[in-house]
């Protein structure tokens, strides 16, 4: 397929094939990663999507507003992770068969590559989409939310744009943080964290945001037991509830004691430097997966789902996960 080499839009637009001149990294410490193919391909992909929405484009891609796009960012933002989970999960298959890793078109590993490069395009198509609704609306052009977003990184990165010596992860993250505070007067409080985030991410941004303020265990063994803590503290909710004969659903105690216990999980999340939403992500597909087996197994059968005993129903669970273990 050969790409459109029209330039759609006026000149402000177009992307600026050479960073530096535009000052962006003065010095010229990026120059050896420039790609000037890459950056032709990027201003005619840009140029698609402003045809797209063009007044005599595609009445789907015109009509779409920031408002609309949220929930395809959403969406292929995820259909991206479980891609990602899957290539990360034929990986193990093959390092615990060891069978080793190909790069021939047509492998398994390769296929899954394809597979996470296909949707990282979708999450790209809706982001310029994203960023052409934005210009729409009156904010700002692709060129420049590049500019300071890249300006952004320059700042926040002195150990490779200047002369500020970071050896170490830690320095670097502390580095990150003064210069979000001192020099972008952007506070740390738990207050700025967005309320737009869902609420696994938005509980660990908290719990991030309070540990660089020193509000932090020194490691896991105290979250731990605080998870152990919520748990007899929601056992105890239920306890009453059913003592007391009132109802589960919609039962506030028994919620905030829920909502304890998963916020403490996530913090375990954290201290590990794993992503709570991402862990579970994965535990989604597995369940799918190995239920999967549960269905598949009791319609070889024939015996109807209801007819099978809990019982029944957990030793197929297990052949699952010894089958499909990763």
């Amino acid at each position: 397929m050969t790409l459109p080499d029209d330039n759609f839009g006026d000149d402000n637009n177009t992307i600026d094939h050479d960073l530096t001149s535009d000052e962006l990294v003065p010095d010229g410490r990026t120059q050896e990663f420039l790609d000037r193919d890459e950056a032709n391909i990027f201003e005619q992909y840009a140029a698609i999507v402003r045809r797209l929405r063009a007044p005599d484009g595609c009445p789907w891609d015109r009509k779409q507003t920031l408002n609309s796009l949220r929930r395809f960012i959403v969406e292929e933002s995820f259909e991206l992770l479980a891609a990602i989970n899957d290539h990360q999960k034929r990986k193990s298959v093959l390092s615990e068969a060891r069978i080793p890793d190909e790069d021939e078109p047509g492998s398994a590993e390769n296929n899954t590559l394809h597979h996470v490069a296909e949707e990282l395009g979708d999450v790209f198509l809706v982001t310029l989409l994203l960023a052409d609704a934005l210009k729409d609306a009156g904010g700002p052009s692709l060129q420049e939310i590049l500019k300071e977003n890249g300006r952004k990184l320059i700042r926040r990165h002195p150990h490779v744009f200047s002369d500020v010596v970071a050896e170490d992860e830690q320095t670097v993250v502390a580095n990150w943080n003064e210069i979000k505070r001192n020099v972008e007067n952007k506070p740390e409080s738990v207050a700025y964290v967005s309320n737009g985030l869902p609420p696994l991410e938005r509980a660990q941004e908290i719990q991030k945001k309070a540990a660089h303020l020193g509000f932090d265990w020194p490691d896991t063994a105290p979250v731990i037991e605080k998870i152990r803590e919520e748990t007899d503290e929601l056992h105890e909710a239920l306890q009453a509830a059913h003592a007391g004969g009132g109802a589960l659903r919609d039962n506030h105690h028994i919620e905030q004691e829920i909502g304890d216990l998963l916020f403490s999980v996530v913090n375990l999340s954290r201290k590990v430097k794993s992503d709570a939403s991402v862990a579970l992500a994965g535990t989604n597909e597995r369940f799918l997966e190995r239920f999967t087996y549960i269905e598949n197994e009791v319609a070889r059968s024939g015996v109807a789902f209801t007819e099978y005993s809990l019982d029944a129903l957990d030793r197929l669970w297990n052949e699952a996960k010894n089958d499909t273990t990763d």
